[in-house]
């Protein structure tokens, strides 16, 4: 029987120095070493290679007996660290002797954590300072660590309603789970910050992506699984980080705003095109650049009046320009940006400006949030991040131009709502039966819609649509899926921030070159995933998905209609076409010999899931010097030509590509 972490590699593939993150004339940060993770630096040997396989097998089936453990969890995330260590050859220390330490000890505290599981007991959790725990991500049902410190003589546990700081870490390409498990503990000393009476956590963030894509969930998951863990508080949760962190908070608070009782962002970048310097003959597809409104910042700018923002930069440091470009664009919207400066400093804090920042941000958490304010303030592009409190906007007029929703209670009860480019959007219940007058009074852009509710049982949604002529008009009811329309703009990636299947084919495709590719393509793809999002991808054949897998997870379709069966049952379902002839998009088309479609789309079987045709992560190896250009790089479907070979940036020859309309139709050729 081979070990189990061989298994698994055969299916799928058929200390680090905390970097500074700046930008070097090529565009990639100081760390960059040419691919992520890294080559090795110090490479263990055969004969360190076969022991550690030996005891990680060992321990792997030694796991399976508390493998439903509800802190499972807390063990695998060693087992992960070592696996993943010795497949991609991550191995960055010194010498590799060091190497071989870390892991030994991470595989010794997995072997105490498991005879601890057996007895059902979590010693780990014991007292205070800085531990290591782990949880399965709802994404790819993966173990994924975290850190947390627990300050000397906090009480914590159920009910204890104790405040947190979620902190997010700068880049480091070394950092992985090797090195971040191994960090956390071993630490002996505290993070950057220490605030009084609460506990830090540090997400891993799935690595090293600027806390996007699925490590964006990851965050997210981390902060739920330590709420729940810890007795903590939800309306005294700050999120923080530094460097790439503080991109990570500049997105994340933006997007989130609702989430958090204060938002501290340290350096970090907030666009692509400003950060990346890019003049007009450096600029890429107009679709990509149509992209850039999933995580540029300045597109949801005015997300930051629903929280309190901190921002702190060095003085002589580069990224402070990130918080002064995000000065002017708050200062249009009549925000006033709290920005402090390290003064003589570079990328770095200085440490009495630090205790400024720490005593701002303190302020806020004692304050709380109001998860129920009476004025929400909503801006995005991007219909991934198209709710803020209670309210949510459910279709928009035109996908990915700006839009703007800004509610509020004014004095005697009325709900005045002004939009911008919204067709339909739905009110929570809560806040409408809490604090609108009796009869109901909605007025949308000047229209008022009065509504007298009979009704002793609150329904669970107010919806608002507006029809062609611009009138506005009300509904009630259960939480209705997206209908045929986009609640914002959409990408391919979407489908991986949430738990997502990936259907490989059946039998061969129309074509050989076809098949040729997809069978590479989707290898590449689980590797990349394993390697950069940290993660062993779920994999099954269609004929092994069930009614739950469609209406519980994204579909990551494989082949064509001749080769996966489910593609073969969705697609006329779609306003796309693919034979053993061609493939067509509206107007543009190749001919199936020599093209593939590669496509994202709701589900036709179950619309608040998504598919996705023939791609995974369309930000590729090349990408990856700065986590500034990990962002969407296709848009909603594209043709390929595979006569031309992948490469570090694209998956072959783009022949064509463009984004679905508002209501899921082909544009006509543009």
């Amino acid at each position: 029987m081979k070990p189990f972490h061989s298994v698994i590699l055969a299916l799928l593939l058929g200390s680090a120095a905390t970097s500074h993150a700046q930008l070097g004339p090529n565009g990639a940060t100081a760390s960059f070493r040419g691919s992520l993770p890294p080559k090795a630096t110090a490479p263990i040997s055969a004969s360190q290679r076969t022991a550690l396989e030996r005891e990680l097998d060992t321990l792997t089936r030694a796991f399976i007996a508390v493998k439903r453990h509800p802190r499972a969890a807390d063990a695998e995330i060693f087992l992960k660290a070592v696996r993943y260590a010795i497949e991609f050859s991550e191995w960055y220390d010194k010498t590799p002797e060091d190497g071989v330490k870390k892991a030994n000890a991470l595989l010794a505290e997995a072997k105490s954590r498991i005879e601890s599981l057996r007895k059902n007991e979590t010693p780990w959790l014991l007292g205070s300072g800085t531990k290591v725990v782990g949880f399965y991500s709802r994404v790819d049902g993966s173990p994924q660590p975290y850190g947390v410190e627990i300050p000397e003589g906090l009480s914590w546990g159920s009910g204890a309603k104790i405040p947190m700081w979620v902190w997010l870490h700068g880049r480091g390409d070394t950092a992985t789970d090797l090195s971040f498990v191994y960090g956390k503990l071993t630490a002996k000393k505290p993070g950057q910050f220490q605030p009084k009476g609460a506990i830090v956590i540090h997400p891993f963030g799935r690595y090293c992506n600027g806390y996007k894509s699925a490590g964006e969930t990851d965050v997210l998951e981390a902060r739920d699984d330590a709420t729940a863990r810890f007795g903590v508080d939800p309306n005294r949760v700050v999120l923080a980080g530094f460097s790439m962190g503080g991109a990570g908070a500049w997105h994340m608070g933006a997007h989130y705003a609702d989430q958090w009782a204060c938002v501290h962002t340290g350096a970090g970048f907030v666009d692509v095109k400003r950060y990346q310097k890019l003049t007009p003959e450096k600029m890429p597809s107009s679709y990509e650049q149509t992209l850039w409104g999933v995580y540029d910042v300045p597109d949801y700018a005015r997300n930051f009046f629903n929280v309190p923002l901190v921002s702190y930069s060095g003085e002589k440091d580069s990224q402070r320009d990130s918080a002064e470009y995000m000065t002017e664009v708050l200062a249009k919207e009549e925000f006033t940006l709290k920005h402090l400066i390290g003064p003589g400093v570079e990328h770095k804090y200085e440490p009495g400006v630090q205790q400024e920042v720490q005593a701002l941000v303190e302020a806020e958490m004692e304050k709380g949030r109001d998860p129920l304010p009476r004025r929400v303030v909503l801006q995005f592009r991007s219909g991934r991040y198209a709710k803020m409190f209670w309210m949510e906007v459910t279709e928009v007029e035109k996908e990915w131009e700006d839009t703007r929703v800004d509610a509020n209670i004014a004095q005697g009860g009325v709900l005045r709502v002004n939009t911008k480019n919204v067709r339909a959007f739905r009110l929570d219940p809560a806040i409408v039966r809490e604090a609108v007058a009796r009869p109901y009074t909605i007025s949308i852009n000047g229209q008022d819609i009065i509504y007298n509710e009979k009704a002793e049982i609150a329904p669970k949604n107010y919806y608002f649509a507006q029809n062609e002529s611009g009138k506005w008009s009300m509904a009630t009811g259960p939480f209705k899926a997206p209908g045929s329309g986009k609640a914002g703009g959409t990408t391919i990636e979407d489908a991986f921030l949430d738990r997502f299947i990936v259907v490989l084919p059946e039998k061969d495709s129309y074509s050989p070159k076809v098949n040729a590719w997809v069978k590479e393509e989707s290898q590449h793809f689980l590797r990349r995933w394993r390697s950069l999002m940290r993660g062993d991808a779920i994999v099954k054949r269609a004929s092994e998905i069930t009614p739950e897998d469609i209406q519980s997870s994204h579909l990551i379709l494989w082949g064509d209609t001749r080769s996966n069966p489910l593609i073969a049952q969705l697609l006329p379902k779609m306003p796309v076409r693919w034979t053993a002839d061609d493939v067509v998009v509206g107007g543009r088309a190749g001919d199936a010999e020599t093209h593939v479609l590669v496509m994202g789309y709701p589900n036709p079987l179950a619309p608040h899931r998504r598919v996705v045709l023939n791609s995974g992560l369309t930000f590729r190896e090349a990408h990856d010097r700065t986590n500034s250009l990990q962002n969407p790089k296709l848009p909603d479907w594209a043709i390929i030509d595979v006569t031309t070979p992948p490469d570090a940036e694209r998956p072959g020859k783009i022949v064509a590509a463009d984004f679905f309309d508002e209501k899921w139709q082909v544009r006509p050729a543009r």
